[in-house]
């Protein structure tokens, strides 16, 4: 085979950018950490703006629509996203009022009912010869009721606070070491929000020129299949967020419903936390069951029980005819693969790897499948997805 200069050139660049690479690899990290810090309120601004637009789009369609009117038209995008943040908001706010009150309430309880709970398990013989001697006497010489009467109290909460820390010294070392994270997030949210209301006020002018760009420097096959894989992460991530949340608000619904005619302590507040629990997948259920039936232990045993027995009950209502009903096809993602993908997200982002990697894991097996159709000579209509454009007329 005959070798060029140009051939020869591309390998001697490539070797020597390899070799860059492998020799300051702990230098391009940082550099990428601190490129991922800078924009992170862009990134912020962008799942937001996301986000927002869901309820907006909606509104959009609902306002006004057979209206040709100059007013109607150039107050539709500003309404309409007024109306979806204080959608979220109002979401979010009725959330918490909903559960800290009556999460506050069920400490004290448990805080107040702590020193008989020790007791009655100090009485127990069985509990008492488990545990080691040490640990007997610590508790039997522990004032329990001196501790209950202090933290159910906001001065005894204070008290304790301040004196776990050592000195003045201490004190300020705490206070510098957290203001930073705190400002950082602060500031990063509120840009963010800043962000976003630029995407949203923008986003046919933003489209359009994503578009323009495309078409001037991609070529045509390159240009399709990135708006067939954009319109594809779009369709699983909105069909995502619109079923979870509906699914979420119908299922603490009925939770709270149940709840208040099985007379169980604290109905709004575990069917708030049912149904915000819920948004995770597999795993949020039982973290709202066991969270609610620890909740109501503080009250009775047997209330507990019931609880348990009740969402038993609701989850399989749940799983074998509200679900399917409301989600459909809009995630098309087998069960193993959505444990797979909860396993994956959760181990690497927690609880919101949980809630990005399911669409991911969706959108990559609706392109995979429609791939291997294609190649296989099936027909590949089933894995259409609507563009990128077409977010502005995706049902909510």
């Amino acid at each position: 085979m005959k070798l060029d200069w140009k051939t020869c050139f591309k390998v001697v660049v490539t070797v020597v950018i390899t070799f860059l690479v492998i020799h300051f690899v702990d230098s391009i990290f940082a550099a990428l950490g601190i490129a991922m810090n800078a924009l992170n309120p862009l990134i912020a601004g962008l799942i937001i703006a996301y986000v927002v637009n869901i309820p907006t789009s909606f509104y959009e369609r609902h306002y006004f629509p057979n209206s040709e009117k100059s007013s109607v038209t150039k107050s539709r995008r500003p309404v309409c996203m007024l109306l979806g943040y204080l959608t979220i908001i109002l979401v979010i706010v009725l959330a918490l009022l909903l559960v800290i009150p009556q999460f506050v309430s069920c400490i004290k309880t448990f805080i107040d009912q702590l020193p008989s709970l020790v007791l009655s398990i100090l009485e127990n013989k069985t509990v008492v010869g488990l545990l080691p001697d040490s640990i007997i006497e610590w508790l039997e010489g522990i004032n329990w009721n001196d501790i209950a009467s202090n933290v159910s109290s906001i001065a005894g909460i204070i008290s304790l606070l301040s004196a776990s820390i050592a000195d003045v010294q201490g004190t300020v070392d705490t206070v510098t070491s957290v203001a930073p994270t705190v400002v950082s997030v602060l500031s990063t949210s509120l840009i963010g929000i800043v962000f976003s209301v630029y995407f949203l006020s923008a986003k046919d002018k933003l489209l359009a020129q994503f578009k323009r760009l495309a078409d001037a420097y991609l070529k045509p096959k390159w240009h399709d299949r990135i708006y067939y894989i954009l319109g594809t992460l779009n369709e699983s991530y909105h069909g995502y967020i619109v079923v979870q949340c509906t699914e979420a608000v119908l299922l603490g619904t009925l939770c709270t419903i149940g709840m208040l005619i099985l007379q169980l302590p604290y109905p709004t507040m575990i069917g708030a936390l049912i149904g915000l629990t819920a948004l995770i997948p597999i795993a949020g259920a039982w973290i709202g069951t066991i969270i609610g039936a620890f909740m109501i232990l503080t009250v009775s045993p047997i209330q507990a029980l019931i609880f348990i027995l009740f969402i038993l009950v609701l989850q399989f209502v749940d799983n074998y005819f509200i679900y399917p009903r409301i989600v459909g096809k809009s995630i098309g993602l087998p069960s193993v693969w959505v444990l797979a993908a909860v396993s994956v997200g959760g181990g690497i982002f927690g609880i919101p790897g949980m809630l990005i990697c399911v669409p991911l894991f969706s959108a990559i097996y609706k392109l995979l499948k429609t791939d291997v159709d294609k190649r296989n000579g099936e027909s590949g209509e089933a894995g259409e997805v609507p563009e990128i454009e077409t977010i502005e007329n995706a049902d909510t």
